[in-house]
């Protein structure tokens, strides 16, 4: 085989860049990492065990998208008789060189330093269909040898690959995501709802807000989490399926119809708009032309507005969202009416002490969202939440508030939040 391509180097590495079809990428590359950077058995096993089913996920991104797109594999050769035959040519007055054809004679052996799991996914996916095997993946090729210091040299290239290789932050993928429904939906909320236009929306990949921060709503990354809440519901609905985290997270990994991400930015927006009209504060909010529209609601030193605390937002519209699919009824407009009538807001009342607000630190609590979300469902009704999680909000109330078991628990919560729609 011969292949055009770049030579360079990087400290003392010399390395190839062309690339390689899929059929010919399975073929050629006949060895595992775990295989060749070890002699004990039980590191290669080691190895071997981190090549997770991730590479199943990215088969059926090839398969289902026809604009599919990889970054660069890194691949390591030895063995055969690589023979790089260099091209120079000039432009203009000046000479040009590392450039040439590298010729492999089949007889080497090749196996990945990054990209183990694009590798599988790619060979899992021609076995299902031919349909891309033309398909040409970028390669960076670096010799290899099969030696004890060369296995130290490749074992540490491997590490550094991983090591420093920095994920996509959260934030990031909701901003250019084109295929996840919830994120393009919470783009076109961004562009369109007075709720969240004119930056009243905290871009980052964090879900807290800076006390700084005295415009915002909320955080791009807590908008998109209620999104996905909603979409539960709405999936539910239209399909009368109702989907677990882990196949979310499958579904949205594959563009569904134009038609179908209208009719869920339709529904997003409805609700909000419902929230908006329900709401006092935040149609007073996304009326106030100040620079600083949220500092009201957000106060330094205090609790503040639920909704405009990510804390707050998020296990609220989780609560209205599990009422919906619990009771399989989708009248939000109801549920929020409801809320309306008797939700105490104020953060820092005796309300959310010890849940959302610690008294003594004057600052909020951010590990109790599961809690939170609980308590809201309790308050709307006392006979929507799974034992499971009563009991887990019945345990967590022991803790928060040192109480001796869990029937003074049950007693608090009670007293405290049962039956609320009723008064």
């Amino acid at each position: 085989m011969i292949l055009p391509a770049i030579r360079g180097y990087i400290g003392e590495t010399v390395y190839y860049i062309t690339n390689l079809k899929f059929k010919d990428l399975a073929v050629l590359v006949n060895r595992r990492s775990s295989e060749e950077l070890y002699k004990s058995g039980l590191l290669k096993e080691a190895l071997q065990r981190s090549l997770t089913d991730n590479y199943l996920k990215i088969k059926d991104y090839i398969l289902k998208h026809h604009d599919h797109f990889f970054n660069a594999m890194v691949l390591a050769v030895y063995d055969g008789d690589p023979q790089w035959r260099e091209v120079r040519y000039e432009v203009g007055d000046v000479m040009y060189g590392n450039v040439g054809l590298l010729e492999l004679n089949g007889n080497e052996q090749i196996f990945p330093l990054d990209g183990q799991h694009r590798l599988e996914g790619i060979k899992a996916a021609l076995k299902e269909s031919k349909k891309y095997e033309n398909d040409t993946v970028p390669i960076m090729l670096i010799g290899h040898e099969n030696s004890s210091t060369g296995m130290a040299k490749s074992r540490r290239i491997f590490s550094i690959l991983n090591r420093y290789a920095k994920p996509v932050g959260k934030g990031d993928i909701i901003a250019l995501d084109e295929d996840d429904i919830v994120a393009i939906v919470t783009r076109w909320l961004l562009e369109s709802h007075k709720l969240f236009i004119d930056n009243r929306i905290k871009i980052s990949n964090s879900k807290s807000i800076p006390t700084t921060d005295k415009s915002s709503f909320t955080t791009l990354m807590t908008l998109y989490d209620c999104h996905d809440e909603l979409f539960k519901a709405y999936h539910l609905r239209e399909t009368d399926k109702l989907l677990s985290n882990e196949k979310l997270k499958d579904y949205k990994r594959a563009r569904p119809d134009d038609s179908e991400i209208k009719a869920f930015y339709d529904f997003t927006k409805s609700f909000w708009d419902e929230m908006r009209d329900s709401f006092s504060e935040l149609k007073e909010f996304i009326n106030d032309k100040s620079n600083e529209p949220a500092l009201k609601y957000r106060p330094v030193g205090e609790g503040g507005n639920l909704f405009f605390r990510p804390v707050g937002l998020l296990p609220f519209v989780s609560a209205v969202s599990q009422i919906m699919t619990t009771q399989k009824n989708f009248d939000y407009k109801t549920i929020i009416n409801n809320y309306a009538s008797f939700l105490d807001r104020n953060v820092s009342s005796g309300y959310w002490a010890k849940i959302l607000w610690d008294t003594s630190s004057k600052k909020m609590l951010v590990r109790n969202g599961s809690i939170t979300k609980y308590l809201l469902i309790e308050m709307y009704s006392s006979d929507i939440l799974a034992p499971k999680d009563r009991n887990k909000m019945v345990e967590r109330f022991v803790q928060l508030f040192g109480l001796a078991n869990k029937n003074e628990a049950e007693e608090q919560i009670r007293l405290r939040y049962n039956n609320r729609i009723a008064q």
